[in-house]
């Protein structure tokens, strides 16, 4: 094995391992669902509608301010206090239909229902006060006659979680270890085998 080869192994080897553990931003303004920014947004959907989920988030006792917006999260939100709600619906005939918004706790409780109004601009919005950390839910229900399904049905449900501590998966885990493992492995093999294998020179 060539010094050149080593390299370009062990290159590769580490390559792969920082790629299964980092994300490489798109120029995007928004977070996906796993809290990575990209360039497609927070998409929410089920089987009758899309939509771009997006939650501004300031300090406690700071009000909204629409002209400064912090940097929009995904459905994982950091902190408790004041959050502008925004979800763009991206099915332009829900435009033309009575959408309404409502936030539910994780034991039913309602937070925030908005009643029923035409989002001729695609954008509904609402701002509610978490005051709890816990597991949330938006509910987006439309008054939607062309669909023939109950609107309790055909809602869109996105699941949100507010100032809770995001434990790593054991799956991830494990797999960080694995690929670690294997490029401590290759380079060994790329460093130390070679020496074994070289010839000794006659004396």
């Amino acid at each position: 094995m060539t010094s050149l080869t080593k390299i370009f192994t062990v290159a590769g080897l580490l390559l792969t391992t920082a790629t299964a553990s980092a994300s490489i931003p798109l120029g995007g303004v928004r977070k996906s669902t796993d809290g990575k920014y990209d360039l497609y947004g927070c998409m929410q959907s089920n089987d009758y509608y899309i939509a771009n989920f997006a939650a501004y988030q300031t300090q406690p006792g700071k009000s909204v301010d629409p002209k400064k917006m912090p940097p929009p999260e995904c459905v994982t939100l950091p902190a408790l206090g004041t959050t502008l709600i925004s979800v763009d619906l991206l099915d332009r005939d829900v435009r033309h239909k009575a959408v309404s918004m409502k936030i539910t706790g994780d034991k039913g409780a309602v937070l925030l229902e908005t009643p029923p109004t035409m989002a001729k601009q695609g954008v509904i919005t609402a701002t509610v006060d978490f005051k709890t950390k816990g597991n949330y839910t938006v509910v987006l229900t439309v008054n939607d006659t062309d669909l023939h399904t109950p609107s309790e049905i055909s809602a869109l449900r996105i699941p949100i979680t507010v100032a809770m501590d995001i434990v790593e998966p054991a799956s991830k885990t494990a797999m960080m270890s694995f690929f670690g493992f294997m490029a401590a492995l290759a380079v060994m093999f790329a460093v130390f085998i070679p020496r074994f294998l070289k010839p000794k020179n006659a004396a």
